[in-house]
């Protein structure tokens, strides 16, 4: 990605703290800074979130809605990075699109103001890319908090956002016994190849249609999750029946994640059976699988991520294989005007 010129943004009713100023991403040379101010932001609300620097840096590379040189506002103090906001929009299932907002204040510098100036800002962003759509259905402001964050709840509250959903981050402590239930005659479990994933892909897009929220088809959404440093063929297992895949586990493992918060853990995220295939175990199967080799690689404990209203009761099955609830994080919504106030 090319290096933009420096673009300093006027915030309206930014707080009055000396050398504040903001300005939209550039190019590589900011992604260090941004990393370090958004594990900090996580880390202080006892988030087992992590975003390696390659992670960012694969991600601003293959933008899907959004155009990192305008939607990503950089805020310094002198020469300080203090914060990181996001803006980028996403086709929901429920038929609506979602205009969303992600921000990471660096934790010495919260309650100073900087939320209630950026907030608007973004919205006003928002609102802005959102009059260039044609709207199949009134569209939505979305914005996430993560649970013990209760500055960032009261700000939300009082700009008129309603909570919508409660995500739970999931840990299982150990690797023992791993569950591995018996398949239904004609299935078999493996690990995949590379020139798998697409097929893994579909079945993995058709799965997720009845899940609240929304998951991009796009093929640049494939191709930036094919070649993300997170991918490792040989952790995604699949249930086949036939040469259908009907379930499904990405097992991930983040070395830089493990060296910064001193563990052996890995992901089982996302997890997935297709409609016609679910109440068969194929789920927990594939997350027995993924766990073992996990193991295999020297993991000694696994996480994910579960939307708590999950129309399947996915949240039981993962508290069957030992993963229990560490933390959580709400969405948070609220109609987008296309009109200024």
């Amino acid at each position: 990605m090319s290096t933009n010129d420096v673009r300093w943004i006027d915030v309206p009713d930014a707080p009055a703290i000396p050398s504040l100023r903001f300005r939209t991403y550039t190019g590589h040379a900011d992604i260090p800074a941004m990393t370090r101010v958004m594990n900090a932001a996580v880390a202080a609300n006892d988030s087992p979130e992590f975003r390696p620097e390659q992670l960012v840096r694969h991600w601003l590379d293959h933008p899907l809605s959004t155009d990192p040189h305008e939607d990503v506002l950089l805020t310094f103090v002198g020469e300080e990075l203090v914060a990181v906001s996001v803006t980028q929009f996403e086709d929901a299932n429920e038929g609506m699109r979602h205009y969303q907002m992600f921000g990471y204040v660096e934790p010495r510098w919260r309650r100073r103001g900087l939320g209630t100036a950026l907030l608007p800002r973004q919205e006003a962003r928002l609102r802005e890319i959102a009059r260039r759509h044609e709207q199949p259905a009134p569209p939505v402001l979305a914005t996430w908090v993560d649970g013990p964050d209760a500055g960032a709840r009261a700000l939300v509250e009082a700009n008129g956002y309603e909570l919508v959903r409660t995500y739970h981050h999931m840990v299982r402590p150990d690797m023992d016994d791993i569950l591995i239930p018996p398949l239904p005659e004609g299935i078999a479990i493996r690990s995949l190849r590379r020139d798998e994933l697409r097929r893994m892909w579909g079945a993995m897009s058709e799965a997720f249609r009845d899940h609240f929220g929304g998951f991009d088809t796009s093929e640049a959404a494939f191709e930036r999750w094919a070649a993300s440093p997170r991918m490792d063929p040989s952790l995604v297992f699949a249930a086949f029946d036939g040469d259908e895949i009907a379930a499904g586990v990405q097992g991930v493992i983040m070395p830089d994640e493990n060296e910064a918060r001193g563990y052996l853990r890995g992901w089982t995220d996302p997890i997935f059976t297709r409609r016609r295939w679910r109440r068969r175990g194929l789920a927990s199967a594939c997350i027995g699988h993924t766990l073992v080799a996990l193991r295999d690689r020297g993991m000694t404990s696994a996480q994910l991520g579960v939307d708590t209203q999950n129309p399947n009761d996915a949240l039981s099955l993962y508290r069957k294989h030992r993963f229990e609830s560490v933390a959580t994080e709400t969405e948070w919504h609220k109609p987008l005007e296309l009109t200024d106030a």
